[in-house]
């Protein structure tokens, strides 16, 4: 049995026993004036302890779901770390793959100002050989020319040596041209890629920037993460304490109770003495406890029954079987709302007793209150352990229960 049922247990046991003693104390003139003196006092040390351990369980409760808040947050944080992990990692690779191309740009510009060199000093040297063809020929316009022109034998010869020497300075300007043409294609070249390098620089400083963000972001969720383990170490700390707390205060408890229960117990035993003293006499005419019913839905011995039940709609009255004494008037965790008549002995000494159970209020019949066969004592429910509107009812000659349709008509 659970902490909480044992302890609901006690709660309606001494309730139950505390009615009882009540009208005992009523009944029995020779019990000691002191003895409600000595119940209130057990009872008040048993309810103090119930109230030390109610707040101890209480504040289990709320270091409990102080836990589990942390605990939460704290899978949140992790959950969102993680997925900034998973964002740093693809900024990575996309940081990884503009610096292979930064890298590539910065080769392709090597390659291509070494291109530029090269026709530079094809330029350069076309030039240098352009100028002393020029000089040459300045020399020849200087006397050597008319020298050359005089060697000719023809027209043809004259008009050749003349077309000759244009050819010669026209290649030589065309060729220098075309060289300085592919510098400057070159250079152009030079300059995309220079561009190119430049904005993918632009894009890797953009990305670095973005992870430098996440970094930072990482290392706040850090650091809360830390803090959630830190509340999260410090609530299992405290759980750890006041579960040794509340088992040390739940000893106190049930040693109370025990003494509570074991007081009431003595007190009651005296009091059914007093009942089975009375000078009742039990006919054995007992009558159905309910004017009508719909069906038995379980019989005495069924799966371990200690009665019988007869479903009834609720709020069907419940009547005493045969007159007698009420002993019992409450509650009980299984009986739900219930009651306990005495009917004395029969003419061979043999007691008898009847309970009813899962009444569905408080009882309107008092312990020590007699009552006469067919009186109303309670109206059909479904308190307690019960499934659905039913009287559960009980029968106990000797004190041993018994299976009361061998005695009640149904």
């Amino acid at each position: 049995m659970s902490i909480a049922i044992r302890r609901n247990v006690r709660c309606a046991g001494a309730a139950l026993m505390a009615a009882v003693v009540a009208a005992a104390l009523c009944l029995n003139a020779a019990m000691p004036a002191h003895a409600d003196d000595k119940q209130k006092e057990l009872e008040n040390k048993k309810n103090e302890l119930q109230s030390e351990l109610d707040q101890i369980r209480q504040q289990l409760k709320d270091v409990a779901s102080d836990k589990a808040e942390a605990e939460q947050q704290k899978q949140l944080l992790v959950q969102e770390k993680n997925t900034i992990k998973g964002q740093i990692n693809a900024l990575n690779d996309q940081i990884d793959d503009i610096s292979a191309q930064i890298v590539e740009k910065e080769q392709q510009i090597t390659d291509k100002q070494a291109e530029i060199d090269q026709k530079q000093a094809e330029y350069d040297d076309r030039w240098a050989k352009y100028k002393e063809q020029v000089v040459s020929m300045q020399m020849l316009d200087q006397g050597g020319g008319i020298a050359l022109l005089s060697t000719a034998e023809n027209i043809y010869q004259l008009l050749t040596f003349d077309q000759v020497l244009q050819d010669i300075s026209d290649a030589n300007t065309q060729a220098c041209e075309d060289l300085e043409q592919q510098g400057i294609e070159l250079t152009n070249e030079r300059t995309q890629l220079e561009e190119a390098k430049a904005s993918l620089e632009a894009d890797e400083e953009e990305l670095q920037n973005q992870k430098s963000q996440l970094d930072s972001k990482t290392q706040e969720l850090a650091s809360n993460i830390q803090a959630q383990d830190a509340s999260i170490s410090a609530a299992a700390a405290q759980e750890q304490a006041l579960e040794e707390a509340k088992s040390d205060k739940q000893a106190e408890f049930d040693k109370a109770a025990d003494e509570y229960d074991a007081y009431l117990k003595s007190l009651i035993a005296q009091t059914q003495r007093n009942y089975a003293n009375a000078p009742i006499s039990c006919s054995l005419n007992f009558i159905c406890p309910l004017p009508s019913y719909k069906y038995i839905s379980c019989q005495y011995g069924s799966g371990g029954h200690k009665g019988v039940d007869f479903a009834a709609p609720g709020g069907t009255n419940i009547r005493a079987v045969a007159s007698g004494v009420v002993t019992v008037s409450g509650w009980h965790y299984s009986y739900g709302n219930y009651v306990m008549i005495y009917h004395g002995t029969d003419d061979q000494g043999n007691t008898y007793a009847t309970l009813y159970a899962h009444m569905n209020s408080t009882p309107p019949v008092s312990v020590g209150q007699s009552v006469s066969q067919g009186d109303v004592i309670g109206y059909v429910g479904t308190t307690g352990n019960s499934t659905g509107n039913h009287l559960h009812l009980e029968l106990r000659v000797n004190g041993a229960r018994t299976n009361p349709l061998n005695y009640v008509p149904h």
